[in-house]
């Protein structure tokens, strides 16, 4: 039923994202913290350069694909910071507490530098710096920071030592990297080093995972919105609802956001409440600098679904239109990434129990129209009459909802 507007939306907008984590250590062998690091591809072994891209989708990837939760079991990750990170030309979309900052050795701590890091250290960051080398620049640095990094491959043993003393007289933590062997590890143990990281304690690991991408035009789009003062909640959430791939990434950024929270998510509105707007900005910035994939037919079908589900939904009056929204929605975004809704429910802990037991296939007013609805996309007339609403009554919703995801999908594409 949706074959006319394939051919303008193109591929379905699956891809999969890679992250590697390799493991540090403390003076027990006990597991402190990962340090993250892009990849491009999941059979890729050296990390590639540190530049903004490979920033943003390490962040994106760790905390709106994975979840930090999942990723890093919780213990501290450790993300290399470009400048434009540092000075705040680029947000940072996560608390304080969610990662150690690295400024990486690349950067020129020049007085811009210094002060974005600086602030960033008054709001709570830690920062790290990524293979330290001692200079009158980064002295500053060092009387904030919480970990200096030196790279015992890199030096000789007696500038390791020279090193390790600078920055022992500002109280900083010293992480030895690319500790290759059991002789480096004892070494550097008996000189006082507190973190441990290298080949011989272990090699990054790459993780893998299948995602959706949302449309650059609309995060885009929404960045400006956010920066209006007179732009309302419902402004917002009609914006997100015109892309399943965006309402996928701010459901898996609302989990990462509700750590420790008992609250659940049974509506895209739950989910802006939750993660809140200045935060949400900082991630549609990152999202707008991302690879961007073009919606497909199984995009349209999501759309349409879930556009379909509402409209059953506020006509029987027996669940909320959004959170049956929501719904169909999830279930269509799962079948694009090819995921059972237990794998969907695993990525989502914090759903709301009507949207889980209705993805998971639970009878209940929720499932009645999710089935129905499905039925009547899949022409399978007689689930759809099994539905609360009479088959002209469904047929007079999809209709409407086609027209809607027909008008939603040429303005969040306005090339086509």
């Amino acid at each position: 039923m949706t074959g006319r507007f394939v051919a303008a939306l193109g591929d379905a907008t699956v891809a999969s994202v890679h992250v590697a984590r390799q493991p540090i250590y403390d003076t027990q062998t006990k597991l402190y913290g990962y340090e993250l690091l892009f990849r491009r591809a999941a059979i890729s072994t050296e990390a590639d350069s540190d530049d903004d891209g490979a920033t943003t989708a390490t962040i994106l990837a760790a905390f709106s694909e994975f979840g930090a939760a999942d990723l890093l079991g919780g213990k501290p990750g450790f993300i290399n910071l470009t400048r434009a990170f540092l000075t705040g030309e680029l947000p940072l979309p996560f608390p304080p507490e969610a990662a150690v900052l690295e400024v990486i050795e690349t950067v020129r701590l020049d007085q811009e530098v210094i002060t974005g890091a600086l602030k960033l250290t008054s709001e709570g960051y830690r920062l790290a710096l990524d293979d330290f080398v001692w200079s009158p620049e980064a002295e500053p640095l060092l009387a904030v920071a919480d970990i200096a990094k030196i790279d015992v491959l890199a030096m000789t043993w007696s500038e390791v030592l020279s090193t390790a003393e600078r920055c022992r007289q500002h109280n900083v933590r010293l992480l030895a990297e690319k500790v290759e062997d059991a002789e480096m590890l004892q070494r550097c143990l008996d000189e006082g080093f507190e973190l441990f990281q290298g080949y011989h304690l272990g090699r990054p690991e790459t993780m893998s995972i299948q995602t959706l991408s949302p449309g650059q035009t609309l995060a885009l789009e929404l960045v400006g919105k956010l920066g209006d003062p007179s732009t309302t909640t419902e402004q917002i959430e009609l914006a997100v609802r015109r892309d399943p791939a965006l309402v996928y990434r701010l459901l898996r950024i609302a989990n990462s956001a509700s750590s420790g929270s008992t609250r659940k998510v049974s509506s895209i509105r739950d989910a802006l409440v939750m993660v809140g707007v200045s935060r949400l900005r900082a991630w549609l910035v990152l999202l707008s600098l991302a690879p961007n994939g073009v919606g497909g037919a199984s995009m349209v079908d999501a759309l349409a679904r879930a556009r379909t589900c509402e409209r059953v939904a506020r006509a029987a009056n027996k669940v909320s239109p959004d959170t049956a929204f929501t719904a169909g929605l999830l279930h269509g975004v799962a079948e694009s990434l090819g995921l059972s809704p237990t794998m969907l429910l695993e990525r989502m802990p914090t759903l709301g129990p009507d949207l889980g037991d209705a993805l998971m296939g639970h009878p209940g007013p929720l499932r009645d129209v999710l089935d129905a609805v499905i039925g009547y996309q899949r022409q399978d007339l007689v689930a759809a009459s099994a539905g609360p609403v009479s088959l002209g009554a469904m047929a007079d919703a999809y209709l409407g909802a086609l027209a809607w995801t027909t008008a939603t999908t040429r303005a969040a594409e306005p090339d086509l």
